[in-house]
């Protein structure tokens, strides 16, 4: 676990380096400096050096690989959800319009 005090409350709260390296993993930036950290108690957020977590991560390393492809997994998985989701509910709308019974002319 990694120890963090908040900067604005003093409250120490730790913070899990597997899903800290997950986080850092989807980030844009390739080699991120810092990490941000939201405080339990007041919701600050907090920067915290990666260089100070390296060891923490690296000693996980594996647990974070077998994470960030569980969640990529699970969101393919919600992509092809929604999608048949999409599909089907387009289906229904097209199946109403042609039960739908046509208006009286005059």
């Amino acid at each position: 676990m990694i120890n963090v005090t908040c900067f604005k409350c003093r409250r120490r709260f730790d913070l899990d380096p597997v899903f800290v390296g997950a986080e850092l993993r989807k980030l844009k930036v390739k080699n991120p400096r810092h990490y941000q950290a939201i405080c339990p108690a007041c919701h600050t957020v907090n920067k915290v050096s990666v260089a100070e977590m390296q060891d923490e991560l690296d000693a996980v390393a594996d647990e974070i690989e077998a994470l960030v492809k569980e969640q990529a997994k699970a969101a393919e998985e919600a992509r092809k959800r929604a999608k048949a989701a999409a599909k089907a509910k387009k289906e229904s709308a097209k199946d109403e319009k042609k039960k739908k019974p046509a208006g009286r002319k005059k």
